[in-house]
């Protein structure tokens, strides 16, 4: 699922997609309450960062990998970290002596940061999926010098980290991009789309090195292997309380992730008193869809093959030159493999932010462009996936916690575009705007009645 992780046009240390969110429903007021909030806090999670990591180890160690005997140095300042931050990560340069200079990658501390195993599989998988782009695929991607977990005995850092290949290049400002620039972008995400389809998988998960590859280590293809998913809000979820997978087919792995998502809800771990029986229906309502209807279509054996995709496409993910080419993709935490539907639909910092948010699934200028180009290029399956690609992108939009904090209006526009994208009746086509609350209100009367009988919504419905 998306993030709201990008940096705002307007207020430079805030999430640009929650902004956008903000400013389209009147917030103006309270977003610059919030703004200043989130700017506090987070000076004080970059301070806590900076006391926790012995800058003397980490230079002593990037030398002994570099292995040319050169010394290096590192600002570990909170404005130098803050420079380089996103919502999870912050960034450093390390400098060597003779010019070159590497990438320090940090997770950010938090109250509800998640415990350091789930971290610490994070940043395996990370460092797996890089080596393995790097290896494998022409995805231009930063190469991995080292990377140590923080429960590592042999880390002497203080934390968990990734020392990587510096790429030349800004983040890609999509909303500020022309429509000329705009399109160049999306020409060369197709053939990074293509170079990502020949090399698939067969099991729904994420990468991750083998036991026998520690932190520091580069791992071959073979100590590469489909895993458990590297997400947050599922890894107590699978086998042995591990993280949940590998999957055999998406449908499998989707159902896995609803059913613990409404064993969360009714166990109050997300939702609150007054919307967690919304929520619990609104996920509930995705177990249907993925018996009724999504796989349906489906050819045989095109739901047991997976391709990389990344999680956070919203673009600055992407670093661009001054002539918009594109010299990386960066950001592969928390990423998996996915089926054909969900990896070849479009990123989602082409969607029309508003209108999606306001239940719309109508494509913006630039999904159809890449629909185009695949159409132009003979592969009109990749194109069909852009095209139906709402149907993934709202089943998995605001799955799990992120559901919970939209206000009742909004989780109301979103539901119903969900539900519009899987109605069979009327094709996957949308009616005109407008009435969605209303809607939302009749088909969340019926679907009380409908599961009236559960156990989890009476004992949800009774705590409200």
């Amino acid at each position: 699922m998306p993030q709201a992780r990008g940096k705002c046009i307007q207020h430079p240390k805030a999430p640009a997609l929650v902004h956008e969110i903000a400013i389209h429903y009147g917030h103006q007021s309270n977003w610059n309450e919030y703004s200043a909030r989130h700017v506090a806090q987070e000076s004080r999670r970059l301070e806590e960062l900076c006391k926790r990591i012995n800058s003397e180890n980490l230079c002593e160690r990037a030398s002994q990998v570099r292995g040319a005997n050169v010394p290096c140095s590192i600002d570990l300042s909170p404005g130098t970290l803050s420079a380089m931050m996103g919502g999870q990560n912050c960034h450093a340069d390390v400098v060597f002596a003779d010019g070159v200079v590497w990438l320090a990658r940090f997770r950010l501390c938090s109250p509800i940061s998640p415990p350091l195993e789930v971290r610490d599989y994070v940043l395996r998988s990370e460092a797996a999926t890089m080596e393995f782009l790097q290896r494998h695929t022409r995805i231009p991607s930063p190469r991995v010098f080292d990377w140590a977990c923080e429960l590592d005995p042999a880390n002497t850092v203080g934390v968990g980290y990734i020392l990587m290949e510096k790429l030349q290049g800004a983040p890609l400002d999509w909303q500020r991009a022309t429509t000329a620039q705009r399109g160049k972008i999306v020409r060369q995400l197709a053939d990074m789309m293509l170079e990502m389809e020949r090399h698939p998988f067969d099991r729904f998960g994420s990468l991750v090195g083998t036991p026998a590859v520690s932190g520091g280590e580069v791992a071959s293809a073979a100590e590469i292997q489909v895993q458990g998913l590297a997400q947050h809000s599922t890894f107590r979820c699978g086998v042995d309380h591990g993280p949940p997978g590998p999957f055999r087919s998406s449908r499998e792995a989707l159902r896995a992730l609803v059913e613990a998502h409404l064993g969360m809800i009714a166990g109050g771990e997300i939702g609150t008193a007054e919307d967690a029986a919304d929520v619990w229906l609104a996920h509930r309502f995705r177990l249907d869809v993925l018996v009724d209807a999504m796989w349906k279509a489906n050819t045989a054996g095109e739901d047991d093959t997976f391709f990389l995709k990344h999680a956070d496409d919203k673009g600055d993910h992407i670093l661009v030159n001054a002539d918009f080419d594109i010299v990386g993709i960066i950001d592969w935490e928390w990423c998996s493999t996915a089926s054909k539907e969900e990896a070849f639909s479009a990123p989602c910092m082409m969607w029309p932010v508003a209108a999606f948010y306001d239940g719309s699934n109508e494509l913006a200028d630039e999904e159809l462009l890449l629909a185009r180009v695949f159409s132009e290029g003979g592969r009109e399956d990749l194109a069909r996936c852009v095209l139906d690609g709402r149907r993934v992108q709202r089943l998995l939009f605001a799955l799990g916690p992120g559901a919970s904090h939209e206000d009742t209006r909004t989780f109301a526009r979103l539901f119903m575009g969900l539900k519009r994208a899987f109605d069979l009746e009327r094709g996957g086509k949308q009616d005109k705007q407008g009435g969605e609350e209303q809607e939302w209100e009749a088909w969340r009367a019926g679907a009380l009645v409908k599961w009236q009988h559960d156990g989890s919504l009476k004992a949800i419905l009774k705590k409200a």
